[in-house]
């Protein structure tokens, strides 16, 4: 009788696992989330049991085949500031100067940058779908930027998975179908950033990353956050016997980068392309949508009643800042969750949301998938968020000796630098990079626990 309860009892816990196994990867595949963990545990395999010969190189060509279905399979037409800045592109390319008297160009000169660029390839090629494997040329050499910089500071293997993630970061793969400015400003960025951390970095060292940098800058104007971010580097890591040769250095650097800004601000006025240049001539419009705090410091139609008048900007961006601590609280934690914390993709597009696809006898609806995607996309990226912190907390004694702390500090200088202006998703791309750099410092620790753990049950 007690067999045949206790073979009875062994049935029923079986059983209830086998409920609970059910309920569990119903949960997993109703959330999306099955999708996450089988791409965290290929990306896992490859780092740690497969050994790639040239992997930078595979890297980048897995990057780029990725990039290219993107852009093959998703057309989607350039819309608000891309299509404004594509159509002046064209322009360009055709000898035709006209659109900097669009108020848009009157007043960001600083976007003829970018549309010299395109406009100069558009020239050369006659085609956006160039336009588009730049692009995704300069993303995919992210991914070999982070590898390699991760490769210098922790294990190859976390080095790996932090790249390879990146690669398949949704966010970083969709706006490759957009004609964004950020993938030739970041790339640039931080190739001129590898330069400034080289080990006995000389003279040149920081010339090139000035032209580099300065280059990133008239794409898209972020280069404020690295100078500043250099200086700041400079002084926590200034010693008395190097403050004459750090002195030279950095100012040689800051030389370099506002003179080619300038030099080409110029150019762009004496050659005609933009009578105001390279200028912003509304630097304070950022600081109006910043402090907006029913639209949690994004874009707001109804802002755009102070956009050319100085004096109610001004008194606009007081009454918004002087309200009681709680408010300005509220919209600066917006904010942060906005900016930090943002997992949509904002991919939202007439062209495809009723689309429907026929595989195997199934239809599925564009809706559908974009769901898995941004839920794919929100788990990978706070994950990585997660390990940058984790990777920064517990290695914060070897970061401050070393070179990535430059990251942090740029991490921080972004941090304070969208508190006070205008934020979208996108403004994130640059400092994403930075982040997944850092979460290889995560991804290090927790192997290294897990395999300290393995190995002391061995010896058990």
């Amino acid at each position: 009788m007690k067999k045949e309860k206790n073979v009875l009892s062994k049935l029923f816990m079986y059983f209830t696992i086998v409920v609970f196994s059910i309920i569990s990867l119903l949960f997993l595949v109703k959330n999306n989330i099955i999708l996450s963990v089988l791409a965290f545990i290929i990306v896992a395999f490859i780092s740690l049991k497969i050994n790639v010969k040239r992997f930078p190189i595979i890297l980048f060509i897995t990057s780029l085949v990725i990039r290219l279905v993107m852009i093959l399979l998703f057309n989607f037409p350039q819309v608000s500031d891309f299509e404004t800045l594509l159509n002046a592109s064209n322009s360009f390319a055709k000898g035709d100067f006209s659109f900097q008297n669009d108020a848009y160009f009157s007043m960001w000169g600083y976007q003829t940058g970018f549309v010299i660029y395109q406009g100069i390839i558009l020239k050369l090629f006659n085609s956006v779908f160039v336009l588009k494997l730049l692009n995704a040329i300069f993303s995919s050499g992210l991914c070999v930027i982070i590898y390699l910089f991760g490769k210098k500071q922790v294990s190859e293997k976390s080095a790996k998975m932090a790249s390879l993630l990146y690669m398949i970061f949704p966010f970083s793969l969709y706006l490759n179908t957009v004609l964004a400015n950020h993938h030739l400003s970041t790339f640039l960025m931080y190739i001129g950033i590898f330069f400034l951390l080289k080990k006995n970095k000389k003279t040149k060292d920081y010339i090139f990353a000035a032209l580099l940098i300065s280059l990133g800058n008239i794409i898209r104007p972020e280069g404020i956050i690295v100078v500043t971010t250099l200086i700041i580097f400079e002084i926590l890591n200034l010693k008395k016997d190097t403050v004459k040769m750090v002195l030279k250095n950095v100012l040689i650097f800051l030389v370099i980068y506002f003179l080619i800004g300038g030099a080409s601000s110029f150019l762009a006025i004496k050659t005609g392309v933009n009578e105001q240049g390279l200028k912003n001539n509304n630097p304070k419009w950022k600081f109006v949508l910043g402090f907006n705090h029913d639209s949690c410091g994004y874009y707001d139609a109804s802002d755009e009643k102070y956009l050319n008048d100085e004096e109610k900007e001004i008194e606009v961006i007081k009454e918004r800042v002087l309200v009681n601590p709680l408010n300005m609280g509220k919209l600066m934690t917006c904010k942060v969750n906005k900016f930090w914390l943002q997992t949509s993709l904002s991919s939202k597009n007439d062209m495809y949301t009723d689309k429907t696809y026929h595989v195997l006898g199934f239809d599925i609806k564009f809706t559908d998938i974009e769901n898995i995607v941004v839920s794919f996309n929100t788990i990978l990226y706070i994950i990585t968020l997660f390990m940058c912190m984790i990777g920064v907390f517990f290695n914060r004694k070897k970061i401050i000796k070393d070179n990535s702390f430059f990251f942090v500090i740029m991490m921080m200088v972004t941090f304070g630098v969208y508190l006070l202006i205008e934020i979208q998703p996108r403004y994130a791309y640059f400092i994403h990079v930075s982040v997944f750099i850092l979460s290889a410092y995560g991804y290090d620790f927790v192997l290294d626990k897990i395999k300290n753990k393995f190995t002391k049950k061995l010896k058990g």
